[in-house]
């Protein structure tokens, strides 16, 4: 593992608990009950922290030379990713029923169903590019980096939205301006460090998870987005 990296399971350790804290109020503080909650959150919180778990110790496992049990866990890593694609699009599917139950404006909730393509969609292509890169180390560990970058987004909202009390639209500006900056300095860090690729794995990142984030502010409410959530809507 590169030296810059070694200490790479406290940075893990950090967006795990970044997400404890964000779902405590909303999740873990309502066991064992659990009111108002269905599987599908269950199912979800399971596999969310299982993924957080792995980030974990993976990297101790590099360091300690454990390699055999870290390949071990990589390959259930693709049982365990399609089952939180499929919950965290679930999930959203959820608030999707819930605001049609509140009767929001069918505009709204059409546009709401672009949510998935800031989080979920660049989650997995994180994962396939580290899958991809597997036999190449320094572009593997920088891919699953990201991946930890992207799950953190939403615990890092809850916890401004529910501890801070700031409304959803100043919470979710946050959460991109953070994300935003924590992906230039992963670049910039590299660039000082004079790491050598033809495109940094973090430039790579970077690009797939901006430009949902950039056309999520107008392309939902477009005519095109509008008819194409409608007939996604009456399909799946």
């Amino acid at each position: 593992m590169e030296k810059g990296y070694k200490n790479l399971v406290f940075f893990f350790g950090v967006i795990a608990a970044i997400t404890f804290i964000g779902f405590y109020k909303k999740y873990f503080s309502l066991a064992p009950d659990f009111p108002g909650l269905k599987n599908i959150h269950h199912i979800h919180a399971i596999a969310l922290t299982t993924w957080l778990s792995m980030l974990i110790i993976q990297p101790i496992l590099i360091a300690n030379n454990k390699m055999k049990a870290h390949r071990m866990i990589g390959k259930f890593s693709y049982l365990l990713v399609p089952i939180m694609f499929v919950s965290m699009l679930l999930v959203y599917q959820n608030q999707y029923l819930r605001m049609v139950g509140e009767g929001k404006p069918e505009t709204e909730t059409l546009a709401f169903l672009f949510s998935p393509t800031t989080d979920a969609i660049p989650f997995v292509i994180f994962y396939l590019l580290a899958v991809f890169y597997k036999r190449d180390t320094a572009k593997h560990m920088r891919y699953m980096i990201s991946t930890g970058i992207v799950i953190g987004g939403p615990g890092l909202g809850r916890i401004f939205i529910t501890w801070m009390g700031l409304d959803i639209f100043a919470a979710i500006g946050l959460i991109t301006l953070i994300t935003l900056m924590v992906f230039v300095g992963l670049i910039i860090y590299d660039r000082v460090k004079k790491k050598q690729f033809t495109i940094n794995p973090y430039t790579i990142a970077f690009i797939i998870w901006l430009i949902p984030n950039i056309l999520i502010i107008f392309f939902p409410n477009t005519t095109l987005w509008q008819s194409i959530a409608k007939w996604m809507v009456k399909t799946v």
